[in-house]
């Protein structure tokens, strides 16, 4: 039936149908980005109808352009266009996120008449638009500002309330918006979207447990109807492996906010069977039944005063806990038979009456024993300890105490000289300390104590709880004293010995380029660029060079006999003198 050949009760029937039901609505109503009425994708209508079938509570796993963002911005215009009063709360954890979903929002209102008529008013500080029915659509940033846990968002009221990449919210940031819905969680409706970070927190509980009551929806990129090789071509090479499990696969992975590689901390900690300290009997026999020969331990020390450690490069770092049980002081030495950053001590002094002055006579002690290049310290709590350990060393200078003590505030910046351009750049320290740190364990250059489980279990927990809205990452507050101690002593090598941690690298210029043929590249470029034939030509292979291409060939000369000297080689044997020469043949 034609719209000239229907009467007018028809027509609002029709009306009806079609406002009652979003998806026909944005078709009629709403523009794609390229001007075209909007048309939802299968897996849209499929989100947008079990919510008009009654699902209140939504756990979307989607990977990169599928259109998540599309999907709530489409209903939420639909809700507050048709309902007059509602609110709907749009929360993510940074402010660009929210910027992007609000210029969505006003693009899609500016192409259509009816809604850009029925606007009342929109802002951008804060991000709010309102409608003539007396609906609201508001944006929150939760989890993004340092320890606010949601409070911009506590005391509002909300029909509908989207949480997008909730999966980078910390968890009080979500429990402040969920509890916005306890009002009446039957009317309330709460959508949780996000592209999984590995996090085994509140999104990867709501998607994998169903008694949480939330209905789990998972859609990788792949269902994206334009998805073709030439696409995922253009993913694998702009990503990493992980990065393409979480953001095209949408598969939780490995957690991308944890520090340190756990496959990393379990090499580290299991390469190298040795003690800083003699294990009791009851740690023996559990280790023993733990598969663990003992006789293969190897024990370091105890050093004493009266027997003090060999000399060695060694670097000690302390953190203060003021509110804790214990300070932890850490003794890292580069070992130079594995050629690796090795934990040789843990100390700690626990609480008491005199926890700080105890703790320097612990420096003191430790100094003596193990005699260290320097000794970096945590200056946030430890300005008193500093200023006493510096003046002991005035007083007894061959401790040297005096000029080894440095002072580290972590909430500060350092300079750093590039080696290879020699210019001078601004980090912040605890970034750049961990980060030296993190280098140095993917890098297998880090050896840990498998039976003093302090730093590798505080390793395994540590993680950025937040950014700032400067982008400067927030760690791990609770349970990291020993993890920090054994970071500032990476810090000291980063800074002091930078030829023995290999991180900040002398630049080498080079003189020529030469393409490289790599069939993997080359796959990648095929897909996305057409192949490269047309930009590098094969070169010319060349035989090698052999001894016999020169004409005087049979001159050369080699020593013969073993090593020059017995120190130059565990297998030498005669005397040093020099051995004749022979013809090469």
């Amino acid at each position: 039936m034609t719209a000239a050949a229907m009467n007018d009760q028809q027509m609002d029937q029709m009306e009806l149908d079609i406002r009652s039901d979003p998806v026909k609505w944005a078709y009629w109503k709403l523009k794609d980005p390229k001007g075209n009425p909007w048309k939802a994708r299968w897996y849209q209508k499929k989100l947008i109808r079990d919510i008009m079938k009654g699902n209140r509570r939504l756990a979307v796993r989607m990977g990169r352009r599928v259109g998540k963002t599309e999907t709530m911005v489409v209903f939420c215009l639909w809700y507050a266009f048709h309902h007059e009063n509602a609110r709907l709360i749009i929360a993510a954890p940074y402010e660009n996120q929210i910027r992007l979903i609000f210029m969505r929002l006003a693009e899609m209102i500016d192409g259509s008449e009816e809604l850009l008529s029925s606007q009342a008013s929109r802002t951008k500080n804060p991000f709010i638009i309102q409608f003539n029915n007396g609906s609201t659509i508001m944006g929150f940033t939760v989890g993004a500002t340092s320890g606010n846990a949601g409070a911009s968002i506590r005391g509002q009221r909300a029909d509908w309330i989207f949480m997008d990449e909730i999966d980078y919210m910390d968890r009080g940031g979500i429990d402040a918006t969920t509890a916005i819905a306890n009002e009446d969680p039957k009317r309330i409706g709460i959508w949780c979207s996000s592209t999984p970070t590995g996090k085994r927190d509140f999104f990867y509980e709501v998607c994998t447990n169903p008694k949480t009551g939330y209905n789990s929806y998972y859609f990788p990129s792949m269902v994206n109807p334009d998805w073709d090789d030439k696409f995922e071509g253009e993913m694998r090479a702009t990503m990493t492996e992980q990065a393409y499990i979480h953001e095209v696969m949408a598969e939780f992975g490995e957690e991308t906010v944890g520090v340190f590689s756990k496959a990393a901390v379990e090499r580290a900690k299991s390469q190298y069977l040795y003690s800083y300290r003699e294990l009791n009997a009851w740690e023996k026999e559990q280790y023993k039944t733990q598969g663990v020969n003992l006789d293969d331990i190897v024990y370091f020390g105890p050093y004493t005063r009266r027997k003090p450690a060999p000399p060695a490069h060694r670097i000690i770092g302390v953190d203060w806990d003021k509110y804790g049980a214990a300070t932890q002081i850490i003794v890292t030495e580069f070992d130079e038979l594995h050629k690796k950053f090795r934990v040789c001590m843990r100390a700690e002094i626990t609480r008491g009456e005199f926890t700080l002055d105890n703790a320097v006579k612990k420096i003191i002690e430790l100094n003596e024993i193990y005699d260290p290049k320097f000794i970096y310290i945590d200056r946030g709590f430890g300005e008193y300890q500093i200023e006493m350990l510096r003046l002991h060393g005035r007083e007894y200078p061959l401790t040297g105490l005096d000029r080894k003590v440095k002072g580290i505030h972590f909430g500060s910046k350092i300079e750093v000289r590039d080696p290879g351009t020699r210019e001078v750049d601004m980090k912040d320290v605890k970034p750049f300390m961990v980060n030296q740190a993190s280098i140095l364990l993917d890098r297998d250059q880090i050896l840990l104590s498998p039976f003093d489980d302090m730093v590798w279990k505080q390793m395994m927990d540590y993680q950025v709880v937040k950014i700032t809205q400067n982008g400067r990452p927030v760690y791990t507050s609770e349970n990291e004293h020993a993890l920090d101690a054994f970071m500032l002593t990476i810090l000291g090598f980063t800074l002091e010995f930078p030829d023995i941690t290999k991180i900040l690298e002398e630049i080498k210029v080079a003189r020529k380029t030469i393409p490289i043929k790599n069939k993997t590249e080359e796959k990648i470029a095929e897909k996305v660029f057409g192949g490269n034939r047309d930009v590098f030509k094969p070169q010319q292979q060349q035989r090698e060079r052999e001894a016999r291409d020169n004409p005087n060939w049979h001159l050369n000369k080699v020593p013969l006999g073993y090593s020059q000297s017995r120190a130059e080689s565990p297998w030498g044997r005669g005397n040093t003198r020099q051995r004749p020469m022979r013809a090469k043949f």
